[in-house]
């Protein structure tokens, strides 16, 4: 099981002209449908999918769409009814829609002048035990 490639096929976002403290991001990946795909002689699982980055109170959005490929599954058994049912494909493709598609929303939410969609990690620079002056 492997994801073979992801595509990105529209990017919308927008923002208001002024912008309140204290917004807040809700970002929210889906699959949006699932079917198959012939590349060559290959059976392919094709997923669609949405990354919706909305910042509250409605003060703009970015969303990234596309499709991810996946490889070397067998389709009868992860789909059902035009959706992913097994777990672990699932599992693989929210964390790839947190690669991709989640650096382009960067990429947006830079220019616009909006908070960036993830939650950078913060570093903290702390004096050692060695470094600190001791009492006599």
């Amino acid at each position: 099981m492997a994801i073979w490639r992801v595509t990105v096929d529209n990017i919308k976002a927008n923002r208001k002209d002024s912008l309140p403290t204290g917004m807040t991001v809700e970002v929210k990946p889906s699959l949006t449908s699932a079917g198959v795909e012939k590349a060559g002689e290959v059976e392919l699982v094709k997923a669609g999918y949405k990354l919706s980055c909305k910042y509250q109170p409605d003060f703009g959005q970015i969303e990234v769409s596309g499709n991810i490929y996946f490889i070397d599954v067998d389709p009868k058994k992860i789909l059902k009814d035009g959706k992913i049912v097994d777990t672990e494909i699932i599992r693989q493709a929210y964390q790839r829609i947190f690669v991709e598609p989640v650096v382009i929303a960067i990429g947006i939410a830079k220019e616009l002048l909006l908070p960036l969609p993830i939650k950078m990690p913060e570093i903290k620079v702390e004096k050692s035990a060695a470094e600190t002056p001791k009492k006599k």
